[in-house]
C-alpha cells in the first residue's frame, strides 16, 4: 500500500500535468462558485485508477469529511449520440 501523502494546494491545470489521464482525490477544494467545475486550488490525497485513488484518500476520510473524485484525461463520448423515441 502506498504511504498516504498530501500535495501543496495546486491548480486544475497544474493537477493535470502531473497526473495525466489519472483518477483524483482533491479535499481543500477552493471553489469559485457552486454552479460549475472551477475552482482556484485543490490538495491530491490520492491518484491512479478509480479503486487506487479510493484507497489512497480512505487514510485521509478522519480528517476530510467531504473529498471530490475527478478525472484528469479526456472524457470520450459516444461517436452517435444517443435517440430516444
Amino acid at each position: 500500500m502506498i504511504e498516504p501523502t498530501i500535495s501543496k494546494p495546486m491548480t486544475w491545470k497544474q493537477i493535470c500535468e502531473r497526473y495525466p489521464d489519472e483518477w483524483v482525490a482533491l479535499v481543500e477544494i477552493d471553489w469559485v462558485n457552486d454552479r460549475d467545475f472551477d475552482f482556484g486550488t485543490a490538495r491530491v490525497i490520492g491518484h491512479g485508477s478509480r479503486r487506487e485513488q479510493y484507497e489512497q484518500a480512505r487514510a485521509w476520510s478522519t480528517r476530510y469529511s467531504s473529498m471530490g473524485h475527478f478525472y484528469t484525461g479526456r472524457v470520450r463520448a459516444p461517436m452517435t449520440p444517443l435517440l430516444f423515441p
